[in-house]
């Protein structure tokens, strides 16, 4: 087996490099979290394709400044493959060799020569001297401030954050076209968690929006005075700040979610969907039993007037839920 490493020096430099329980009343706590660390994310790796056996392409790069001139990206049956003029899904067959080839692969690979990785999204068909649509994933709400006049003035655009740490200031007549269905969206619809790509025309201004496949069940925000919302909807029950950790109600937040949350003796917080457990918890416990294994937390369970909590960054990961913090 190929021992994995999770480049995380390496590939954060690269990225920046690139630009690329039952409910009970809570006292308003005030919630000062630290800066959370920026996340580590894909890596945008190019260059000339080879098909291989396996179904994975070999991508050599010319280019000397290259972070990688040779690496493997593995593909599998949902990898996005998206044509970098259209916007349009393409299959991997489409792709021959000699192609120029954008993916975004990662955060790991292996140690292996050439380097090996899992594509996130493909980009391909791609003309000579063509502006690539870059990748990005929406990290926040937009932070366009509005003027303070009545009526208020047309909007004419969104700023997002993204996870890379760059705004993208989209107008709102940009096309945005949903991946593999025919649904109408709009800027709007770039929530917190939201992976796309974007073409800029010759001014710089983005004029496409392309949304991909979606790795998240949703997104529940942290506001800094203890407010909890999920999706959008600010819950009535408030997060708490402990040692300058933000903890948030564990069946709150699950509920607002979607999933279904029960009280069991000696198993604690136990939520599911579907009739099947999801994970369970138990006040104190210092990791969650899920279907598959046992998952450790950031900090202990803790149970206050009848409320669990949890950490943030733990119940949204065992959720499945993209976490945004906001300002």
């Amino acid at each position: 087996m190929k021992k994995m490493l999770t480049c995380f020096l390496a590939l954060s430099l690269c990225a920046a490099a690139l630009c690329l329980p039952a409910a009970a009343a809570e006292n308003d706590l005030l919630i000062s979290p630290a800066p959370a660390a920026a996340p580590l994310g894909p890596v945008q790796v190019w260059g000339q394709a080879t098909q291989l056996e396996s179904g994975s392409l070999l991508l050599k790069n010319s280019d000397k400044t290259a972070l990688h001139q040779e690496v493997v990206i593995h593909l599998t049956e949902t990898t996005p493959i998206v044509d970098a003029v259209s916007g349009l899904p393409m299959d991997a067959s489409d792709i021959k060799n000699g192609d120029t080839v954008y993916a975004w692969v990662g955060p790991a690979m292996t140690m292996s020569l050439p380097p090996q990785a899992s594509a996130v999204v493909v980009v391909a068909n791609i003309p000579a001297d063509f502006a690539v649509p870059q990748y990005y994933e929406i990290s926040g709400l937009d932070q366009t401030v509005t003027a303070a006049v009545y009526p208020a003035p047309p909007r004419t655009q969104v700023n997002l954050p993204t996870a890379s740490g760059e705004v993208l200031t989209i107008p709102v007549t940009a096309q945005v076209s949903p991946w593999l269905t025919k649904n109408i969206v709009t800027v709007d619809d770039l929530t917190p968690g939201t992976r796309i790509l974007v073409w800029r025309g010759t001014d710089n201004v983005i004029s496409r929006v392309q949304m991909l496949p979606s790795q998240y069940q949703g997104w529940v925000s942290c506001g800094p005075e203890g407010q909890v919302s999920v999706n959008g909807e600010e819950l009535s029950v408030k997060g708490k700040a402990v040692d300058g950790e933000v903890l948030v109600p564990i069946r709150a937040v699950a509920e607002a979610a979607g999933y279904q949350v029960d009280w069991i003796a000696g198993k604690g917080a136990v939520v599911s969907a579907s009739g099947k457990a999801v994970f369970s918890v138990l006040p104190g416990a210092e990791t969650a039993l899920t279907a598959d294994d046992e998952v450790y937390l950031g900090r202990p369970c803790v149970i206050e007037k009848g409320v669990t909590y949890l950490r943030d960054a733990d119940l949204a990961r065992l959720l499945n839920l993209f976490l945004s913090r906001d300002a």
